[in-house]
Protein backbone atom coordinates (compact mmCIF):
# COMPACT_ATOMS: atom_id res chain seq x y z
CA UNK A 1 0.00 0.00 0.00
CA UNK A 2 1.09 3.60 -0.59
CA UNK A 3 2.11 6.01 2.39
CA UNK A 4 -0.68 9.27 2.41
CA UNK A 5 1.38 12.59 3.12
CA UNK A 6 -1.17 14.87 3.76
CA UNK A 7 -1.14 18.87 4.20
CA UNK A 8 -2.90 19.93 7.44
CA UNK A 9 -6.82 19.01 7.34
CA UNK A 10 -6.31 16.35 4.68
CA UNK A 11 -6.50 13.06 7.42
CA UNK A 12 -9.82 14.21 8.36
CA UNK A 13 -11.06 13.36 4.83
CA UNK A 14 -9.10 10.49 4.87
CA UNK A 15 -10.69 9.74 8.29
CA UNK A 16 -14.11 10.01 6.44
CA UNK A 17 -12.62 7.44 3.29
CA UNK A 18 -12.81 4.96 6.47
CA UNK A 19 -15.87 5.48 8.01
CA UNK A 20 -18.23 3.80 5.50
CA UNK A 21 -16.22 2.18 3.64
CA UNK A 22 -17.82 -0.73 2.41
CA UNK A 23 -19.93 -1.22 5.89
CA UNK A 24 -23.01 -0.26 4.26
CA UNK A 25 -22.00 -1.57 1.22
CA UNK A 26 -23.01 -5.17 1.63
CA UNK A 27 -26.87 -5.59 0.73
CA UNK A 28 -28.46 -8.39 0.51
CA UNK A 29 -30.50 -7.38 -2.77
CA UNK A 30 -32.28 -10.87 -3.40
CA UNK A 31 -36.05 -10.80 -3.22
CA UNK A 32 -37.60 -11.55 0.02
CA UNK A 33 -40.80 -13.37 -0.07
CA UNK A 34 -42.41 -10.87 2.08
CA UNK A 35 -42.12 -7.20 2.37
CA UNK A 36 -39.94 -5.44 5.06
CA UNK A 37 -42.35 -4.36 8.04
CA UNK A 38 -41.40 -0.46 6.93
CA UNK A 39 -43.35 -1.10 3.46
CA UNK A 40 -46.10 -3.29 4.91
CA UNK A 41 -47.99 -0.04 6.15
CA UNK A 42 -47.88 1.79 2.76
CA UNK A 43 -50.86 -0.18 1.17
CA UNK A 44 -48.97 -1.01 -1.76
CA UNK A 45 -50.89 -2.38 -5.09
CA UNK A 46 -50.05 -5.33 -6.38
CA UNK A 47 -47.72 -3.29 -9.10
CA UNK A 48 -46.12 -1.51 -6.61
CA UNK A 49 -45.54 -5.08 -5.04
CA UNK A 50 -43.74 -6.09 -8.15
CA UNK A 51 -41.49 -2.71 -8.63
CA UNK A 52 -40.07 -3.44 -5.19
CA UNK A 53 -39.01 -6.88 -5.65
CA UNK A 54 -37.49 -5.57 -9.46
CA UNK A 55 -35.84 -3.06 -7.50
CA UNK A 56 -34.11 -5.39 -5.47
CA UNK A 57 -33.60 -7.62 -8.34
CA UNK A 58 -31.64 -5.23 -9.85
CA UNK A 59 -29.77 -4.26 -7.70
CA UNK A 60 -28.69 -8.04 -6.82
CA UNK A 61 -27.46 -7.45 -10.87
CA UNK A 62 -25.33 -4.09 -9.94
CA UNK A 63 -27.68 -2.53 -12.19
CA UNK A 64 -28.13 0.44 -9.46
CA UNK A 65 -29.26 3.16 -11.75
CA UNK A 66 -32.29 0.74 -13.15
CA UNK A 67 -32.75 0.02 -9.06
CA UNK A 68 -32.75 3.84 -8.46
CA UNK A 69 -35.51 4.55 -11.06
CA UNK A 70 -37.64 2.32 -9.46
CA UNK A 71 -37.53 2.77 -5.89
CA UNK A 72 -37.31 6.96 -6.62
CA UNK A 73 -40.59 6.05 -8.49
CA UNK A 74 -42.00 4.33 -5.17
CA UNK A 75 -40.69 6.76 -2.97
CA UNK A 76 -42.89 10.08 -4.75
CA UNK A 77 -45.56 7.23 -4.84
CA UNK A 78 -45.09 7.53 -0.85
CA UNK A 79 -43.67 10.89 -0.19
CA UNK A 80 -44.13 9.61 3.46
CA UNK A 81 -41.93 6.89 4.07
CA UNK A 82 -37.91 7.30 5.10
CA UNK A 83 -37.45 3.72 4.34
CA UNK A 84 -37.77 4.25 0.27
CA UNK A 85 -36.15 7.59 0.85
CA UNK A 86 -32.93 6.04 2.72
CA UNK A 87 -32.57 3.30 -0.04
CA UNK A 88 -32.74 5.42 -2.64
CA UNK A 89 -30.14 7.38 -0.97
CA UNK A 90 -28.05 4.09 -0.29
CA UNK A 91 -27.66 3.61 -4.25
CA UNK A 92 -27.23 6.32 -4.97
CA UNK A 93 -23.87 5.99 -2.28
CA UNK A 94 -23.71 2.48 -3.75
CA UNK A 95 -23.84 3.65 -7.59
CA UNK A 96 -20.66 6.53 -6.19
CA UNK A 97 -18.68 3.68 -4.66
CA UNK A 98 -18.14 1.46 -8.23
CA UNK A 99 -17.29 4.91 -10.30
CA UNK A 100 -13.16 5.19 -10.70
CA UNK A 101 -11.63 7.69 -8.01
CA UNK A 102 -10.08 9.87 -10.54
CA UNK A 103 -14.46 10.59 -12.03
CA UNK A 104 -14.92 13.07 -9.06
CA UNK A 105 -17.68 14.88 -11.12
CA UNK A 106 -19.76 11.63 -11.49
CA UNK A 107 -18.93 10.82 -7.83
CA UNK A 108 -19.40 14.44 -6.64
CA UNK A 109 -22.82 13.81 -7.99
CA UNK A 110 -23.72 10.70 -7.06
CA UNK A 111 -22.66 11.23 -3.02
CA UNK A 112 -24.72 14.46 -3.81
CA UNK A 113 -27.64 12.51 -5.02
CA UNK A 114 -27.22 10.41 -2.01
CA UNK A 115 -27.48 13.47 0.48
CA UNK A 116 -30.55 14.84 -0.51
CA UNK A 117 -32.69 11.84 -0.82
CA UNK A 118 -30.62 10.85 2.68
CA UNK A 119 -31.81 15.04 4.12
CA UNK A 120 -35.19 13.93 3.00
CA UNK A 121 -35.62 10.87 4.93
CA UNK A 122 -34.56 12.69 8.24
CA UNK A 123 -36.89 15.92 7.79
CA UNK A 124 -39.08 12.84 7.06
CA UNK A 125 -38.53 11.36 11.28
CA UNK A 126 -35.40 12.57 12.69
CA UNK A 127 -35.67 9.70 14.86
CA UNK A 128 -34.76 7.21 11.80
CA UNK A 129 -31.42 6.24 12.49
CA UNK A 130 -30.82 4.27 9.24
CA UNK A 131 -31.69 7.94 7.82
CA UNK A 132 -29.18 9.17 9.82
CA UNK A 133 -26.96 6.55 9.08
CA UNK A 134 -26.93 7.27 5.47
CA UNK A 135 -26.77 11.01 5.52
CA UNK A 136 -23.70 10.62 7.61
CA UNK A 137 -22.03 7.86 4.94
CA UNK A 138 -22.71 10.50 1.80
CA UNK A 139 -21.15 13.04 3.63
CA UNK A 140 -18.46 11.32 4.82
CA UNK A 141 -17.76 10.35 0.60
CA UNK A 142 -18.53 14.09 -0.24
CA UNK A 143 -16.40 15.41 1.60
CA UNK A 144 -13.59 12.95 -0.38
CA UNK A 145 -14.56 14.79 -3.82
CA UNK A 146 -15.17 18.53 -2.48
CA UNK A 147 -11.30 19.62 -1.58
CA UNK A 148 -9.69 19.98 1.96
CA UNK A 149 -11.16 22.83 3.61
CA UNK A 150 -14.50 21.93 2.76
CA UNK A 151 -14.16 18.27 4.11
CA UNK A 152 -12.74 19.75 7.25
CA UNK A 153 -15.61 22.00 7.73
CA UNK A 154 -18.05 19.04 7.57
CA UNK A 155 -15.88 16.97 9.99
CA UNK A 156 -17.46 17.99 13.01
CA UNK A 157 -21.22 17.14 11.41
CA UNK A 158 -20.08 14.25 10.94
CA UNK A 159 -19.04 13.21 14.28
CA UNK A 160 -22.11 14.25 15.49
CA UNK A 161 -24.20 12.49 12.97
CA UNK A 162 -22.03 9.39 14.32
CA UNK A 163 -23.33 9.88 17.47
CA UNK A 164 -26.92 10.59 16.82
CA UNK A 165 -26.98 7.48 14.67
CA UNK A 166 -25.75 5.60 17.61
CA UNK A 167 -27.86 7.01 20.11
CA UNK A 168 -31.10 5.93 18.17
CA UNK A 169 -29.75 2.66 17.41
CA UNK A 170 -31.09 1.54 13.70
CA UNK A 171 -32.92 -1.59 13.86
CA UNK A 172 -32.15 -2.24 10.13
CA UNK A 173 -30.62 -5.35 8.69
CA UNK A 174 -30.34 -6.89 5.55
CA UNK A 175 -28.91 -10.17 6.70
CA UNK A 176 -27.00 -11.40 9.87
CA UNK A 177 -23.80 -10.02 9.15
CA UNK A 178 -25.31 -6.22 7.27
CA UNK A 179 -26.63 -4.55 10.50
CA UNK A 180 -26.96 -0.80 10.34
CA UNK A 181 -26.03 -0.03 13.59
CA UNK A 182 -23.00 -2.69 13.29
CA UNK A 183 -21.81 -0.40 10.37
CA UNK A 184 -22.33 3.32 12.85
CA UNK A 185 -20.07 1.38 15.26
CA UNK A 186 -17.49 0.14 12.48
CA UNK A 187 -17.54 3.98 10.86
CA UNK A 188 -17.44 5.47 14.84
CA UNK A 189 -14.12 3.57 15.06
CA UNK A 190 -12.29 3.84 12.13
CA UNK A 191 -13.26 8.02 12.29
CA UNK A 192 -11.68 8.50 16.08
CA UNK A 193 -8.62 5.89 15.43
CA UNK A 194 -7.42 8.10 12.77
CA UNK A 195 -8.25 11.40 13.61
CA UNK A 196 -5.20 12.57 15.94
CA UNK A 197 -5.68 13.14 19.37
CA UNK A 198 -4.61 16.71 19.38
CA UNK A 199 -5.98 19.15 21.87
CA UNK A 200 -5.82 22.24 18.79
CA UNK A 201 -7.63 20.03 16.33
CA UNK A 202 -10.50 19.95 19.40
CA UNK A 203 -10.06 24.00 19.78
CA UNK A 204 -10.10 24.58 15.91
CA UNK A 205 -12.89 21.72 14.83
CA UNK A 206 -14.74 20.30 18.01
CA UNK A 207 -13.03 16.77 16.52
CA UNK A 208 -10.00 15.10 18.15
CA UNK A 209 -9.30 11.08 18.06
CA UNK A 210 -9.99 8.72 20.70
CA UNK A 211 -8.83 5.61 20.76
CA UNK A 212 -10.28 3.67 23.71
CA UNK A 213 -13.73 5.18 22.08
CA UNK A 214 -12.35 3.52 19.16
CA UNK A 215 -11.92 0.46 20.58
CA UNK A 216 -15.49 0.19 22.31
CA UNK A 217 -17.13 0.88 19.00
CA UNK A 218 -15.28 -2.02 17.07
CA UNK A 219 -16.42 -4.23 19.85
CA UNK A 220 -19.59 -3.40 19.89
CA UNK A 221 -19.98 -3.92 16.11
CA UNK A 222 -17.84 -7.68 16.35
CA UNK A 223 -20.86 -8.17 18.92
CA UNK A 224 -23.29 -7.57 16.16
CA UNK A 225 -21.63 -9.23 13.58
CA UNK A 226 -18.06 -11.54 14.48
CA UNK A 227 -17.86 -12.87 10.78
CA UNK A 228 -17.13 -9.47 9.13
CA UNK A 229 -13.49 -9.75 7.62
CA UNK A 230 -13.82 -5.63 7.87
CA UNK A 231 -14.55 -5.34 11.51
CA UNK A 232 -11.87 -7.93 12.16
CA UNK A 233 -9.61 -6.00 10.41
CA UNK A 234 -10.60 -2.57 11.97
CA UNK A 235 -10.05 -4.39 15.76
CA UNK A 236 -6.83 -5.71 14.56
CA UNK A 237 -5.27 -3.13 13.13
CA UNK A 238 -6.47 -0.34 16.36
CA UNK A 239 -4.93 -2.94 18.69
CA UNK A 240 -1.72 -2.67 16.93
CA UNK A 241 -2.24 1.14 16.58
CA UNK A 242 -2.63 1.07 20.64
CA UNK A 243 -0.25 -1.45 21.26
CA UNK A 244 2.49 0.85 19.62
CA UNK A 245 1.79 4.46 20.66
CA UNK A 246 1.63 2.76 23.87
CA UNK A 247 4.73 0.69 24.23
CA UNK A 248 2.11 -2.00 25.20
CA UNK A 249 3.35 -5.56 24.34
CA UNK A 250 0.01 -7.27 25.70
CA UNK A 251 -2.06 -5.67 23.39
CA UNK A 252 0.29 -5.54 20.53
CA UNK A 253 0.07 -9.30 20.24
CA UNK A 254 -3.83 -9.59 20.33
CA UNK A 255 -3.50 -7.03 17.13
CA UNK A 256 -0.82 -9.40 15.61
CA UNK A 257 -3.57 -12.21 16.22
CA UNK A 258 -6.41 -10.65 15.23
CA UNK A 259 -4.61 -9.73 11.80
CA UNK A 260 -3.62 -13.00 11.66
CA UNK A 261 -7.06 -14.32 11.83
CA UNK A 262 -8.31 -11.89 9.32
CA UNK A 263 -6.34 -13.41 6.73
CA UNK A 264 -8.03 -17.02 7.39
CA UNK A 265 -11.69 -16.04 7.13
CA UNK A 266 -14.49 -16.63 4.84
CA UNK A 267 -15.10 -13.86 2.20
CA UNK A 268 -18.80 -12.55 2.12
CA UNK A 269 -18.03 -9.19 0.36
CA UNK A 270 -16.30 -7.78 -2.53
CA UNK A 271 -13.66 -5.84 -0.54
CA UNK A 272 -12.62 -8.79 2.33
CA UNK A 273 -9.64 -9.85 -0.49
CA UNK A 274 -8.02 -6.28 -0.55
CA UNK A 275 -8.59 -6.21 3.66
CA UNK A 276 -6.70 -9.70 3.86
CA UNK A 277 -3.79 -8.09 1.66
CA UNK A 278 -3.71 -5.31 3.78
CA UNK A 279 -4.04 -7.29 7.47
CA UNK A 280 -0.91 -8.93 6.25
CA UNK A 281 0.99 -5.11 5.55
CA UNK A 282 -0.19 -3.78 8.86
CA UNK A 283 1.18 -7.25 10.28
CA UNK A 284 4.65 -6.23 8.59
CA UNK A 285 4.67 -2.58 9.34
CA UNK A 286 2.96 -1.89 13.04
CA UNK A 287 3.87 1.59 13.27
CA UNK A 288 1.84 2.82 10.28
CA UNK A 289 -1.56 1.32 11.94
CA UNK A 290 -2.76 4.38 13.48
CA UNK A 291 -3.04 5.90 9.76
CA UNK A 292 -4.58 2.78 7.84
CA UNK A 293 -7.07 3.18 5.35
CA UNK A 294 -7.74 0.94 3.03
CA UNK A 295 -6.91 3.74 0.47
CA UNK A 296 -3.28 3.84 1.89
CA UNK A 297 -1.61 4.48 4.92
CA UNK A 298 -2.15 8.80 6.57
CA UNK A 299 1.36 10.14 7.28
CA UNK A 300 0.95 12.73 9.98
CA UNK A 301 4.05 13.81 9.91
CA UNK A 302 3.91 17.19 8.23
CA UNK A 303 0.80 18.02 9.83
CA UNK A 304 2.11 17.38 13.53
CA UNK A 305 5.32 19.29 12.77
CA UNK A 306 3.44 22.12 11.77
CA UNK A 307 1.13 22.43 14.69
CA UNK A 308 -1.29 24.70 12.83
CA UNK A 309 -4.15 23.94 10.46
Amino acid sequence: MRRLRLPPCAFLLVALLAAPGSAGDAADASPAAELPTQLAGLGLDASEVRAWNQGLALEGEERLDEAIAVYAELARAHPSSTFLAWRVARNHWRRGERLPVDAKAERRSAYGESLEWADRAVSLDPECGECVFWKMAAMGRLATTVGVIDSAQMAPQIAALIDRGIELRPTYSDNAWNHTLANLYFASSAFYRITPDWFWLEWALGVRGDKDRALGYIERALEIAPMRVDYTLEYGVLLTCIGTERGDETVLARGRAELRKVREMPRIMFTDEIDQKNAGVVLGRPELACGYSRDGFVDFSDVQRAGTF
